[in-house]
């Protein structure tokens, strides 16, 4: 493809997903919340992520997602992952 050519591929996918996920600003705005919620202690110098955060991320991610868009199945399969990845994580590295 030419450059312009994944310009407007990109173009056309912002425009399907903003039907689906709702509007991008109430979006990250939701996520950005959530994130200063779920990571206020670790958003300190020094402080470190780990696997079991990178999980939770995504989790925060999906939420924001059924938040503000349309009722969407892969929404819940993937946060169900992302749960069961975490609990492993966690459970195996007793890290939070």
């Amino acid at each position: 493809m030419t450059p312009q050519q994944y310009a407007e591929v990109a173009a056309q996918i912002l425009k399907d997903r903003a039907g689906k996920l709702g509007d991008y600003q109430e979006l990250y705005e939701n996520l950005a919340a959530r994130l200063n919620l779920s990571f206020k202690k670790k958003l300190k110098p020094g402080e470190r992520f780990y696997a079991s955060d990178a999980v939770k991320f995504h989790i925060e991610n999906k939420l924001a997602r059924m938040d503000c868009g349309e009722a969407n199945s892969d929404h819940n399969l993937d946060g169900g992952n992302y749960f069961f990845i975490h609990g492993g994580l966690t459970d195996e590295s007793g890290k939070q």
